[in-house]
């Protein structure tokens, strides 16, 4: 009779959860399963060579490139926590039949949610107006109207505004849901979505350039891609409208962040909100930082408990069906 030790090896890699009593419980009976902090690949070899799924949290610091691929030889499926797929080369996967999933639809009420309560923060100047408060007092503030202006900028009323989406998938859709209470106009930017989405979400369909050009809020929600790569390089800063303002809660590399903080010292940008870096974690004196102009969060828009259990579900949903012997419900490469 074959023992325990005959079930497939399931790896968990670098996963910032609390516990992972769900994975046991749903996949305990049909694989063993092995938690791994991998932050070389050193590391990820010792711990994962004999793996035959890895259920993979953040790899940034150890990309599955094809040399790695390469020299994982049992390795049949990667089931990723979360949307991004980038930190994997998916044609040699394909080549090597691995199989590739991630989970595609968790997240998406929290990271709108974050997107609103960053743009609204910024639009408000809340958290710069607090700190003021607190550091300096109530006159320093209330002098009068144009010290307010000369220290924050103009606020300007939400509703007569243009919110520009760049990227209109599932995010971006419930992003314009929050906004049309609000009376804004909401225009997008997404050329793999076609025109009966942005008619259902009455949503203007705008190519990039005039979204650049139109829009006084720019909400970032596109994955990360070769093509999306510093998709907002210093041309594009260039285009927008004198006192524009950005918000990113998709992928930092999305953003060129030399170009941003150029933008934003020189007034072009009137201010950012971020929630992804291109380094992260973001180092401690980074510019951005330092800039009064620009609110910034540790890559937790995904976060909430709901979204946790639905990172999961989906997550292990993939690898139960892959070792019942049926096809990965999320999958995005085989």
């Amino acid at each position: 009779m074959c023992q325990s030790t005959c079930k497939p090896g399931i790896v968990i890699v670098n996963l910032a959860h609390p516990n992972w009593d769900y994975e046991e419980k749903e996949l305990g009976q049909l694989a063993e399963i092995k938690v791994a902090r991998c932050r070389s690949y050193d590391e990820l070899f010792s711990l994962c060579r004999n793996a035959d799924i890895l259920m993979v949290g953040d790899i940034k610091h150890v990309p599955l490139t094809r040399d790695v691929l390469e020299k994982l030889p049992k390795l049949k499926l990667i089931s990723v926590y979360g949307v991004g797929i980038d930190t994997i080369d998916l044609d040699a996967a394909s080549e090597l039949g691995i199989l590739v999933a991630n989970a595609p639809e968790y997240g998406i009420e929290d990271v709108a949610d974050h997107t609103l309560a960053l743009m609204l923060s910024l639009l408000r100047r809340i958290p710069m107006l607090d700190n003021e408060l607190r550091k300096s007092g109530w006159n320093s503030i209330r002098v009068n109207i144009n010290d307010l202006r000369e220290k924050f900028g103009a606020f300007r009323r939400l509703s007569s505004l243009v919110i520009g989406l760049t990227g209109f998938g599932r995010i971006g859709r419930a992003v314009a849901k929050r906004l049309q209470p609000f009376g804004c106009r909401i225009i997008a930017y997404d050329p793999y979505v076609p025109d009966h989405i942005f008619q259902q979400h009455q949503v203007e369909r705008s190519d990039f350039e005039n979204l650049l050009a139109c829009s006084d809020i720019i909400l970032i929600h596109v994955m990360l891609t070769k093509e999306t790569y510093h998709l907002l390089d210093e041309k594009a800063f260039q285009l927008m409208k004198d006192g524009a303002m950005l918000v990113n809660t998709s992928r930092g590399e999305v953003v060129d962040e030399e170009a941003l903080i150029k933008a934003l010292k020189s007034g072009k940008l009137l201010g950012a909100a971020l929630d992804v870096f291109e380094k992260e974690p973001l180092p401690k004196d980074h510019p951005l930082t330092k800039m009064p102009n620009v609110i910034l969060s540790p890559h937790i828009a995904w976060y909430s408990e709901e979204a946790m259990m639905e990172q999961k579900r989906e997550t292990v949903l993939n690898v139960k069906e892959f070792l019942l012997g049926r096809r990965p419900p999320y999958l995005v490469k085989s």
